[in-house]
Formats: structure tokens, sequence, C-alpha cells
């Protein structure tokens, strides 16, 4: 092992040990509850709330997906991301959040399917949701698997494989998941939230610097692949689709849903959904045009092989040590999203479909909770060795996948006239033209031009409001929701 190998394992090794301290530490405050080790009793405040909100989201689609998107596709992948996101998505943060955080409070959910099954009293229809998001979270922490994998092994110049990469970060994820859960968790996303957004925007000045400023970087591209400077490389069908498919998407993602229910008070996330825009706005535009001001250094890279390319101008324009402990900020980034999303699928199974079974006290769920963490981080790596294709493609379709529950979400949350059939209808007939319009099953001439997700999330949202009015109105069982919202309102208390 030559020294700048050496170097690079070695700060991320004492970085990984850091973390693993934290989760550590993270137990002397524990209960053996599933309240506890899920969702860290509901008693985070703005900081740790943003940090632990902030670092689920962000993952290795912004550190790894976005510079490499913006190798083939230039500038326009930071608007891409951001047009809607900094504004829609925290908006949606505390429009669903605080609403779910009062429902939640008073029934003791913890997952989007109990907040949607609950609304109608119906236990198929939270069973269809728990599917739904499985489905679409299984894909997800496999990218995070990939990006880090993808990242040591250029960092450290092959020394650690693939494979061996993958396989460290789920180690390393479970360790602190097993023993700290949810506020363990929390804690060291509030640790990485700050290492990747220092270390994303050093990575930036770093190889601005080293490649003769902004100015010069960018005037290396326009010279060689002027086309990246323009909006040619996407439609502005795709980038409008996208931009709200993302904002939609991330409040529904199942480990950003759960954050979201473990603030203190929903004034704590609306504080929160005001310092997410700021941290987003900042790393999204650093990659987008680290990415592209790859291209000129590393012409010849095809398809998923640009999701390589951060690493790999830290490992060609930076020192050994410096390169290992910008590596670590990317690190961060994918264990922060990665963790998130191992406890948000444990949860559904576990309230979903255990919770309520006979004898299953409080310290047996949390057993077969940490069993449900070893075999899904299992299961993850399997895929992750796969190497499927590129992450942006991967998660264009989970992304599009979790934005049509916003549909029924809106429904259970805001609209009293909204009935069962209807929720349910609506989410299935959605999700199966996402599928099919994703494999082919149906003509590609019905996106229109746009990303899948955008029609099936119309044609989600006609049909429930269609079949809300065809069918009778909810019983008054099922307005207890707007009774419960009505008096937390009235109180202002916690708002």
């Amino acid at each position: 092992m030559d020294r700048d190998v050496f170097a690079v394992i070695t700060m991320m090794v004492i970085y990984t040990l850091f973390i693993v301290a934290i989760g550590l530490w993270s137990t002397k405050y524990s209960k053996k509850t599933l309240e506890d080790y899920a969702m860290a009793s509901r008693e985070f405040k703005a900081l740790v709330l943003f940090g632990s909100v902030f670092g689920a989201n962000i993952s290795a689609v912004t550190l790894i997906g976005i510079p490499g998107g913006a190798y083939h596709r230039g500038w326009i992948m930071w608007p891409y991301f951001v047009t809607a996101w900094a504004w829609l998505t925290p908006l949606l943060f505390y429009a669903l959040g605080s609403r779910a955080w009062v429902i939640a409070q008073k029934f003791g959910y913890m997952t989007i399917s109990e907040m949607i099954g609950g609304r109608w009293k119906s236990k198929p229809l939270a069973y269809i949701t728990s599917v739904i998001l499985l489905i679409y979270t299984i894909p997800y922490l496999m990218i995070g698997l990939q990006g880090g994998a993808i990242t040591l092994e250029v960092l450290t110049k092959g020394a650690i494989p693939y494979w061996m990469g993958a396989l460290i970060v789920t180690v390393v994820v479970v360790y602190y998941l097993l023993v700290g859960g949810m506020r363990g968790a929390a804690w060291v996303n509030t640790f990485q939230t700050a290492v990747f957004l220092v270390g994303g925007i050093a990575i930036f000045l770093i190889v601005a610097f080293v490649l003769g400023g902004p100015a010069e970087s960018t005037k290396a591209v326009a010279e060689k692949y002027p086309e990246l400077l323009t909006r040619e490389k996407m439609p502005w069908q795709v980038f409008f689709s996208y931009g709200f498919i993302v904002s939609s998407a991330a409040a529904m993602f199942p480990q950003v849903f759960m954050r979201l229910l473990t603030g203190k008070s929903p004034k704590s996330l609306k504080q929160m959904a005001l310092l997410y825009p700021v941290g987003g706005l900042l790393i999204f535009f650093a990659m987008a045009y680290v990415g592209m001001w790859g291209k000129p250094i590393f012409p010849n890279l095809v398809g998923a092989q640009s999701d390589g390319i951060l690493p790999m101008l830290l490992a060609q324009f930076t020192s050994p040590w410096i390169t290992g402990l910008l590596g670590a900020a990317v690190f961060a980034a994918l264990m922060s999203t990665m963790d998130s999303q191992l406890m948000a699928a444990v949860t559904i199974i576990v309230k979903d479909f255990l919770v309520g079974k006979k004898n299953m006290s409080d310290e047996k769920t949390v057993i077969i909770a940490r069993w449900l963490v070893l075999a899904l981080a299992a299961i993850s790596y399997g895929l992750a060795l796969g190497k499927f294709a590129g992450i942006i493609k991967i998660i264009e379709f989970a992304f599009a996948g979790f934005a049509l529950l916003w549909v029924p979400m809106v429904g259970a949350l805001y609209w009293q006239r909204c009935t069962l059939p209807a929720a349910i209808i609506s989410m299935i007939v959605s999700q199966a033209v996402l599928i099919s319009l994703t494999l082919g099953w149906l003509p590609k001439s019905l996106n229109f031009g746009m990303l899948p997700g955008v029609p099936a999330m119309l044609l989600g949202f006609v049909l429930l409001v269609a079949i809300s009015y065809l069918t009778p109105a909810p019983s008054e069982d099922s307005k207890e929701y707007f009774r419960v919202i009505k008096d937390a309102y009235r109180s202002k208390k916690e708002f």
C-alpha cells in the first residue's frame, strides 16, 4: 500500500470511528421501547431536527448523482434540482408535517402507512401503502451503498475494491443503528450534515482553485463542451417534471417523514423548514459545477462511469490527507441517508405488520427491529453488488413512486370529503401507470415529454377527486383527524 492510499484510508478510518463513538454515546440516553428506538421519544429541537431531516434527505444523489449528471448535462443540473426543491420541499415539510405531527402525537403514529390508513381506519389501505414504500426504499438504499463503494474504490486507487467498500458502509451504518436507533442516527446525522456542508463547499473551492478559478474552469468547459452551459441537454418538460417530482417526493420519503414527527413541536418543524433551503442551495450549486468542470479533465466517461467524477477529481488534484478528509464528507452524505432509510423500512415492517400481535412486548419488538436492520442491510448489499443503472436513473424511478403518495396524503390531512375507495383506487392506479410507463408497457408518448411520474400523479389526483364525489361521504369516525387538528390549532400552544 503506497503512502497516498494509506493517508486516505487513515482519514476515513478516523472519521468512521468518530461517528461510531457518537452512536455509542447515544445509548446513554436510550430506553428499551419502540417509541424511543424508532422515534427518539419525539424530543428533537430545531437544530438536531434540521441535521436529522437534511441528512436523511441529502444522499448519494447529491454528492455522487448530481456531479455525475452534470458531467453529461452541464450546469442545468443545479436549477434542475433546486428550482422547486428550495421552496416547495420545506413548504410541504411544514404544511404536511405540522398536521401529521398533531395526529401522530394523538394516536402514536410513526409511519406514512399509519397516517394514511388511520385516516379512514383501513388496514388494507395501510398495508398497500407499506408495500409501496418498501418497494421504493430498497433501491434507494442500494444507491447509498453504490455511492460509498464507488467513492472508496476511486479514492484508494482500487486498494478497497467495490465489494469491500459497500460492505464497510453497510457494517458501519448497521452498527450504530443497532446500538443507538433513531437517537444515534439523528445525532450522527447532525454531525454528518455539518461535515458534508462544509466539505462540499471546500470541495468546490479546492477544485475551482486548482483549475484556475471558477471563471477559468467554466471557460474550459465553454471551449470544448459549450452545450453544457445551455439547456440543450434537458428539455423544459423534463426540467419542470423533475423539479415537481423531487419536491413532492421529499416530504413522502419514509425516512424524512418519520423525522418530521420526531420534533418536540411544530414550532421546531417551522424553524427547520426555514434553515433547509439555505443548505440545499449551497450544496447543489457546488456539486453541479464541480461535476461539469470535471468533463474537460476526464472527457471519456460513459454512462454511469460519471458517478465517480467527484472522487476522481479529489484523487487527481488534492493531497492524500485532504482527499481523505473530503472523502469523509462524501461518506457522511451517503451514510446519513442510508441509516435513515433502514430505520424507516424497519419501522414500517414492525409497526404496520407486527405490532398488535399477541405477546409482543416493547423489548421483544426492539429485538425484532434490530434483526430486521441486519436483514434489510444484507438485501441492499446484495443488490448493490449488481451495479445496476446510474444513480440518477434509479432515483428518478424511486422519487416518482414516493411522490405519488403526496396525493392521498393531502386528501387524508386536508380534505374531509375524500373517501376510502378514492384513496385506494387513486393510489393503485397511479402506481401501476408509473411502473408501466417506466418499463415501456405503455407508450412513451403518454409521458408528453415529461418524466413518467407526472402523468401518473395527474391521473391519481383526478381519480381521487372524481371517485370521492361519486362515492358516499366519509362517516363521522373518519373525520376524527380534523377535530384533533382543529383543537390543536385553536389552542396554538405548540405553534
